[in-house]
């Protein structure tokens, strides 16, 4: 339900008024939009991508998609071949916000509209008119997570935070985010922080070396589900996942599990539905010059074991 809510938000927000079947008001082909995304093979990114590409199918768009297979290099060439292919607009799932500045300048001198989907680089990197954002803030995530720990852990314990791939706006927002928070505790310590690149096995590998270690740890805050789960998988075959809090960010399909079986604390929703949408649309409506705002703003909501039931 709420799910729903949000989207049909976002949809009012950004695509009052789409122009017929995704087609370009000086042509009669459709429009066609150019689409790469960090990791095809990633649970949430492979959502986003789905529910991209049903909008542009209900749009009558047309979309080529690339997997830039977590290479950074590869992406920038993806953009330079959807320029030589001509597309009207290209979205994407930026790997690393680094490659926002040359993305952006290669768009822009070809004059194809830019869409960034939930990654939002640096304002001074989306310089141009025809260059916009649809995304989640990042750092009220992490924000979110820490509140849920201060609550339930108390005002003093050891933390540890798994994060993402190194340079990606939500390894950078999310933590910064969390780190806000704790700052305000004098009793609460982050102890440990080291990157599992958003992947479960990663997370359990990290987490296995910080047991072994003899740390204690009162709370992991993840950066993303995934990471989240391999902590649980660790902490449980430790024996010790009953006393350690663990919070996630997308309430994936498995995280919800995880919830309902009292296994994971706690997530943030993250509308991987409504930043697909909402993507499209505003290329949409960027190739039919009209106006934009700079950052479509998607809410990230905390799920608990009280509400999951609302996001499944």
């Amino acid at each position: 339900m709420r799910k729903l809510f949000v989207l049909l938000v976002v949809v009012a927000l950004v695509a009052p008024a789409l122009f017929a079947g995704g087609a370009r008001e000086d042509a009669d082909r459709p429009v066609r939009l150019g689409v790469t995304i960090e990791d095809f093979n990633d649970v949430f990114m492979r959502y986003l991508l789905d529910e991209l590409t049903d909008e542009a199918e209900t749009a009558g768009a047309e979309v080529t998609a690339a997997d830039g297979r977590r290479d950074p290099s590869e992406q920038v060439r993806q953009v330079e071949n959807f320029v030589i292919q001509d597309v009207d607009a290209i979205i994407i799932h930026v790997i690393d916000n680094t490659l926002a500045p040359e993305i952006t300048r290669i768009a822009t001198e070809a004059g194809i509209p830019l869409v960034y989907v939930n990654r939002k680089p640096d304002d001074a990197d989306m310089q141009g008119d025809k260059v916009v954002a649809v995304a989640s803030p990042e750092p009220v995530a992490g924000a979110l997570q820490a509140e849920f720990v201060v609550e339930q852990m108390g005002e003093e314990g050891n933390v540890v935070i798994l994060m993402g791939s190194m340079g990606t706006a939500p390894q950078i927002g999310r933590t910064a985010g969390a780190k806000e928070v704790f700052d305000r505790y004098p009793g609460i310590r982050v102890t440990r922080e080291q990157t599992a690149n958003f992947q479960r096995a990663d997370a359990v590998t990290v987490m296995e070396n910080w047991l072994a270690a003899g740390d204690r740890i009162d709370a992991v805050v993840a950066n993303n589900d995934e990471m989240a789960i391999g902590a649980v998988l660790a902490l449980e075959e430790a024996g010790i996942k009953d006393r350690v809090l663990v919070t996630g960010v997308d309430a994936t399909a498995d995280a919800m599990e995880f919830i309902a079986g009292g296994r994971l604390d706690m997530t943030v929703f993250q509308n991987a539905g409504a930043q697909g949408r909402g993507a499209v649309q505003a290329a949409l409506r960027l190739v039919n010059g009209e106006t934009v705002e700079k950052f479509v703003e998607i809410p990230f909501e905390p799920v608990t074991r009280d509400n999951y039931r609302d996001y499944q």
